[in-house]
């Protein structure tokens, strides 16, 4: 079957995603280190259908190549001029100004950060950009770790609200 061929009705966990659906569906999967969508195992699915339909952002690496992945409650964190679309590449090509920050976390046990600075590129610019955020393996089918699931929550409007009172 060809990219053209298929349809979001055949991948449930792809259903009523917008945009970013769209996006996973029409990737070409089968040149990446996970291969082609009908041979994801149930694992990735479950988890990236989860993503996908939560509200709150979410950002997904997955692979030996830590491919991206990320719901459309996430999508304006990375700016009008940014990273998007950023489905389906590696995270080093993605986060490289700040691949010395992230690299590091996704290789490690589960880790949380309060209000902590990463800035990185979107609108244009490198951006001074405050997080709340955690780090924790994502699970295959054999119990070992196959991603690394990213909860998060922009919060540099509070820390500059913060920082301006003080």
């Amino acid at each position: 079957m060809t990219i053209k061929e298929k349809n979001i009705k055949e991948y449930p966990f792809l259903e009523n995603t917008d945009e970013i659906g769209e996006l996973i569906l029409k990737y070409d999967w089968a040149k990446t280190c996970i291969g082609d969508i009908d041979d994801w195992p149930l694992s990735l699915k479950i988890t990236l259908g989860n993503i996908l339909h939560s509200a709150f952002p979410m950002f997904l690496f997955w692979g030996d190549d830590f491919l991206c992945f990320y719901n459309e409650a996430f999508r304006p964190s990375l700016g009008v001029n940014g990273k998007h679309p950023a489905i389906g590449k590696k995270a080093i090509v993605v986060w490289g100004e700040i691949w010395h920050i992230v690299g590091p976390l996704i290789q490690k046990e589960p880790v949380w950060f309060e209000d902590q600075l990463i800035p990185f590129y979107r609108n244009g610019k490198v951006e001074d950009i405050y997080w709340t955020f955690c780090y924790s393996p994502a699970f295959g089918e054999d119990d070992k770790a196959k991603g690394v699931l990213v909860t998060c929550m922009e919060t540099t409007k509070s820390v500059l609200a913060r920082q301006e009172k003080e």
